[in-house]
C-alpha cells in the first residue's frame, strides 16, 4: 500500500501467470534443443575418439579418450579410403548443378505462374503442385528406364537432370513473386521496360529471400539423396557421399568403424552448414514471406 498523506492507493498486484508461462516455454525449449543436439554431440565426440566400437550406453563424457590427434588420424584414414576426394567432389558438383538448375527453373516457372496471364494458368500450377504428393519411389522405376534408354546410367547428367524439376521451388518462387506490388511493374512499363527487363531488373533482385530458401531446400534434398544415386550409379567413380557411408556402416559386410563413420558424417555436414550460414539472413525472411503473404 502507498500512502500520500490524504489518499491511499493500492499497488496493482503483478500476475505470476505470464512469468510462469515464459518459464515453462524456456524450459521446454531447452529440453527440446538438448534432444535435437544430442545426436550431433555424440557424432562429434565419437569422431574425436580412437575406439571403433559403439558402447551402450554411449559415453558422452567429452574428456574421456577424446583427442584432436585421434580426429586427425580418423580424418586421414577416411580421406585416403578408396576415391574419397572424388566421391566428395561428385556430391558437391551434383548438388551445385541441381541447385543451379532447380532454382533457375523455379524462378522462371514461378514468375510465369505469378505475373503472366495465359489460359489454364491456375490449372497448370495446381497440376505442378500436385506432384509434391507423389513420392519418388513411385516414379523411380520410370526414371531409371528413361535414363537407361538414354544411356545415361552412371553419368553426371543422369544424376542431375531428374532432380532439377522441383515443384517446391516453383511454389516458393511463385508465392514470393505474388507479394511484389503490381504498381512497381506498371511504373517500369510506363518507363518503357520490356517484360524480360522488368524480370531481371525489378522482380529478381527483390526475390533474394525466396531464392535463398529455394537454394537451401534444393541443396539439402540433393545432398542427402540416397535412393536415386543407389539406383542410377553402377560405377565406383560416380559414387556420392550417401552411398559411401555404406562402406563405413557395415552394409557391405564390412566391420562398423564408428569413429571413422562419424568423421565422414562431420565432413558431410560441412557444406550443408556453410550453405545455411551463407543464406540464413535471407532464408528466414523468404520462408515467412512465402507462407504468410502468398495468395
Amino acid at each position: 500500500m502507498l500512502s500520500t498523506g490524504k489518499k491511499v492507493y493500492a499497488r496493482p498486484k503483478r500476475s505470476m501467470r505470464p512469468l510462469l508461462k515464459k518459464t515453462i516455454i524456456y524450459v521446454l525449449s531447452i529440453v527440446l534443443a538438448m534432444i535435437y543436439l544430442l545426436p550431433f554431440y555424440w557424432t562429434v565426440i565419437k569422431a574425436f575418439r580412437n575406439s571403433i566400437f559403439a558402447n551402450f550406453p554411449p559415453n558422452l563424457n567429452p574428456l574421456s579418450e577424446t583427442s584432436l590427434s585421434y580426429f586427425l588420424a580418423n580424418l586421414r584414414t577416411v580421406w585416403s579410403f578408396g576415391d574419397f576426394p572424388l566421391w566428395y567432389f561428385n556430391s558437391v558438383f551434383v548438388s551445385a548443378c541441381v541447385v543451379a538448375g532447380s532454382v533457375f527453373v523455379g524462378m522462371l516457372s514461378g514468375y510465369a505462374f505469378a505475373k503472366l496471364k495465359f489460359p489454364g494458368r491456375n490449372v497448370l500450377f495446381y497440376a505442378v503442385l500436385a506432384t509434391l504428393m507423389i513420392p519418388f519411389p513411385v516414379i523411380s522405376i520410370a526414371s531409371y528406364v528413361f535414363m537407361l534408354d538414354l544411356n545415361w546410367l552412371s553419368t553426371y547428367q543422369g544424376l542431375i537432370l531428374p532432380q532439377i524439376a522441383s515443384a517446391l521451388d516453383v511454389f516458393i518462387m511463385r508465392q514470393y513473386f505474388l507479394t511484389i506490388p503490381e504498381e512497381m511493374e506498371l511504373a517500369a512499363k510506363i518507363d518503357g521496360l520490356r517484360p524480360w527487363q522488368i524480370f531481371f531488373s525489378i522482380d529478381l533482385p527483390n526475390a533474394k529471400p525466396a531464392i535463398a530458401a529455394a537454394t537451401i531446400f534444393s541443396f539439402i534434398g540433393s545432398w542427402n539423396n540416397f535412393l536415386w544415386p543407389l539406383m542410377e550409379v553402377h560405377s565406383l567413380n560416380m559414387f556420392t557421399l550417401p552411398l559411401v557411408l555404406n562402406f563405413f556402416k557395415g552394409a557391405n559386410g564390412t566391420q562398423i568403424y564408428w569413429n571413422q563413420m562419424m568423421t565422414v558424417n562431420i565432413l558431410t555436414m560441412i557444406p550443408t552448414i556453410a550453405i545455411f550460414v551463407a543464406f540464413e539472413r535471407y532464408f528466414i525472411n523468404g520462408i515467412s514471406m512465402t507462407f504468410s503473404d502468398g495468395r
